[in-house]
């Protein structure tokens, strides 16, 4: 009896642990396509798991002449850039939520916007393990009028 009980608590304990940091994360545009005047979009980051992490960050690489406008949504991070950031934004929760967190970014985008990418990376601590997720990029179409072209 006890040499069966040994590989069946080895067993359930790799399950379990397998199981209780469960986690994804997922980047979403409310639209797929950029106005040729430009404009601004909202960018939803969220992440999910089964055992709140000690720690969650994400960082969004946002396209050139892209401009944070805000950072909204049921989970605002703590740690947050400033309004008027570009380039790779960096967001940081000081408290987990349960179970998930979910959080809103608005930016803008300049007139003639070509099509373009958001790429986001999320870094997720759970029981002393770091785990990196890669969420897929957000792409977005540019749209040409005639008389101008999106740049490229």
């Amino acid at each position: 009896m006890k040499s069966l009980l040994r590989p069946l608590v080895a067993s359930l304990a790799i399950l379990s642990a397998a199981t209780a940091f469960a986690q994804s994360a997922a980047l979403s545009s409310d639209t797929s396509t950029l106005a040729p005047s430009g404009g601004t979009l909202v960018l939803t980051a969220a992440t999910t798991y089964d055992t709140a992490p000690g720690a969650l960050g994400w960082s969004i690489a946002l396209p050139a002449d892209w401009t944070l406008v805000s950072v909204n949504g049921p989970h605002v991070p703590a740690i947050a850039p400033d309004a008027g950031s570009t380039g790779t934004l960096e967001f940081a929760f000081t408290q987990v939520p349960a179970s998930r967190a979910e959080f809103t970014i608005h930016v803008s985008y300049p007139a003639n916007a070509g099509s373009a990418q958001a790429t986001p990376k999320v870094l997720v601590r759970t029981g002393g393990k770091l785990t990196t997720l890669t969420p897929a990029p957000v792409e977005l179409r540019g749209v040409t009028v005639t008389g101008q072209k999106s740049r490229h």
